[in-house]
């Protein structure tokens, strides 16, 4: 659609330690570009994208593929529920805030949050009340419709 040539590629380390690779491309070139409003929401920046080098690329994509099966599923559900409990923690029961100061009262308090959570859910259960949907996330959302 629109240009394809860069001004440079420049190895870059990102936020978490990575080793990639950035593309820029020329200011004037990307401002003139009639395809702009799908490549950038910038109204002045030129376009860059992040690349990951070949090797990195391949294993995140083979990665992803598993993640979509039944069986890697099965395995991530006991980890959706410990977060899921975590959050439950951390949202009702201020589970980040640690109310007293010696480390012996902070696990008491830890212990009478986990039994009280499980206190709310067990109650829940007995009444009846649905779990908690997951959040959809908005680019989740577009690949649905």
């Amino acid at each position: 659609m629109g240009k394809k040539s860069t001004k440079k590629w420049t190895p870059y380390e990102d936020k978490w330690g990575n080793q990639v690779i950035r593309v820029g491309f020329p200011r004037k070139t990307c401002q003139q570009c009639s395809s702009r409003s799908m490549c950038t929401r910038s109204d002045s920046a030129p376009r860059r994208l992040t690349l990951r080098p070949k090797k990195e690329h391949e294993l995140l994509q083979s990665l992803r593929i598993q993640q979509s099966t039944d069986s890697w599923k099965e395995i991530y559900d006991t980890r959706a529920g410990v977060e899921g409990t975590i959050s439950q923690g951390v949202r009702a029961f201020g589970l980040r805030k640690a109310r007293y100061t010696s480390l012996a009262k902070v696990h008491l308090q830890h212990v009478i949050t986990a039994a009280a959570i499980n206190v709310v859910r067990m109650v829940n259960c007995l009444q009846g009340v649905p779990h908690a949907k997951t959040r959809t996330s908005r680019f989740a959302a577009l690949a649905i419709t």
